[in-house]
């Protein structure tokens, strides 16, 4: 009893409706995690997705919350799909692919005239002189592998066709183990550093279960901002790589979409402020500096007051440039100045303090899925190649001649009919020189 339950849960698992079925799900969850905001907090989706106006009627905050949509690559189900999936792959490379396979490198003759008429394509022709050994030279111009067994002639091409399914399955189950190892083992982490810091990665938005976060010290050298009429082009961060004593081991200089590697760990330019500049007292000569608050409008803009000689200037800056507004108490406009200005002849504005916004990623499982579908394209266009056959039997005054194929027999019966004439052509020949030479 308990091995034909097993046998009847195993036949479920070798179903390609089943495995066809499980494909779709893992489909629309991937579907559901692409439109749906993922590692997000919760109070995240409770704000855009409301439970009074759920999307499609009835995707809201508890939905996505419940069944783990805002994680939805990590949770036990999705992972639960991918392994019964794999399972069905498994089973149906076994039971069936390496079968066929296998079979494939059989050589097995055909001994009776009759089970020619079962072929697609067969015909007799009459033996002649040399008329056999013409065949064989014809097949195999053609890339047949040939077995000879006194009377009987076998041959195939396009075995590729029969592993590539096999390989094709092998390369899904590449996909679904790099998916598996990016769940458990990545990290996404965001720093907010200042121009000259110095850090370690400590602030991690998304961590795999089995990650722990790399002791890399790197160093922000600069951070600048390029304009194109008046408006950011590109923002730059150079970034050195330090050992345990504070040698560099490697620097680059990043910018969006142009992040820096090391050890898999990729660093990406994400976003930019200002968080200060330094204010020259001439009077007093000494140097302080002076936060710079965002304020709220499309464009970055930022705002700080200085208070030197009992008088409390407000300095606007637009841009990360040399240039920044000066206004008085009342909000009136004074002056614009450049770094290094003299201000009412009492202060110098020397630096403006930026930070960069860096985005971290660790996620070794890129290359194996990069190269599961590399695998995978290549294989199922060799899948589509045909595998062929071909058969000869040899008797007293006639040649029986079949073959057939899984795939393209327009093709193979365009070639078989060509084939044929081309022999009869020389059948034709023979007799007639036959002829004249008895004559």
């Amino acid at each position: 009893m308990k091995l034909l339950k097993f046998q009847k849960i195993f036949k479920i698992f070798t179903d390609l409706k089943f495995a066809l079925l499980i494909l779709g799900i893992i489909a629309f969850a991937s579907s559901l995690g692409s439109f749906i905001e993922q590692d997000e907090p919760s109070f995240f989706y409770e704000e855009n997705y409301p439970i009074e106006k759920p999307i499609y009627g009835f995707i809201n905050s508890n939905f996505i919350l419940t069944l783990g949509l805002d994680h939805v690559y990590t949770t036990v189900w999705f992972l639960s799909l991918l392994l019964i999936l794999s399972i069905c792959l498994i089973s149906c490379t076994i039971t069936r692919q390496f079968p066929l396979f296998l079979n494939s490198k059989e050589y097995f003759f055909r001994k009776k005239k009759n089970s020619f008429l079962t072929l697609p394509f067969s015909v007799k022709i009459k033996k002649v002189f040399y008329i056999k050994e013409l065949i064989l030279l014809k097949l195999q111009s053609l890339d047949f592998y040939l077995y000879q067994n006194g009377n009987l002639i076998y041959g195939y091409k396009g075995l590729i066709g029969r592993i590539s399914p096999i390989l094709v399955h092998l390369s899904l189950l590449i996909i679904l183990a790099g998916s598996c190892i990016g769940a458990f083992k990545n990290f996404k982490a965001q720093e907010i550093l200042p121009k000259g810091e110095i850090f370690h990665i400590q602030n991690p938005i998304r961590i795999g279960l089995l990650t722990s976060l790399p002791t890399i010290t790197t160093r922000v050298n600069d951070f600048w901002v390029e304009y194109q009429n008046n408006k950011i082009h590109q923002f730059y961060s150079n970034l050195s790589i330090l050992d345990n004593f504070g040698n560099e081991i490697k620097s680059q200089t990043i910018s969006v979409n142009n992040p820096l590697r090391y050890q898999n760990v990729d660093f990406y330019q994400s976003d930019w402020n200002l968080v200060g500049i330094r204010v020259k007292n001439l009077n007093q000569n000494t140097i302080s500096e002076f936060p710079l608050f965002t304020l709220n409008n499309p464009s970055k803009s930022w705002i700080t007051w200085v208070n030197i000689e009992n008088k409390t200037r407000t300095l606007l800056f637009t841009q990360l440039q040399n240039t920044f507004f000066v206004y008085d108490e009342n909000g009136k406009f004074l002056s614009l100045n450049n770094l290094g200005d003299l201000v009412e002849n009492s202060f110098t504005v020397i630096d403006i303090l930026p930070s960069t916004g860096l985005l971290i990623k660790y996620d070794p499982s890129i290359f194996i899925i990069y190269f599961g579908f590399g695998l995978l394209m290549l294989t199922t266009v060799c899948s589509y190649l045909p595998y062929t056959q071909f058969w000869i039997f040899e008797d007293s005054k006639n040649l029986w001649l079949g073959s057939s194929t899984n795939r393209g027999k327009i093709q193979l019966e365009i070639t078989f009919e060509n084939l044929i004439r081309e022999f009869e052509n020389r059948i034709a020949k023979t007799i007639f020189f036959e002829k004249n030479n008895f004559n």
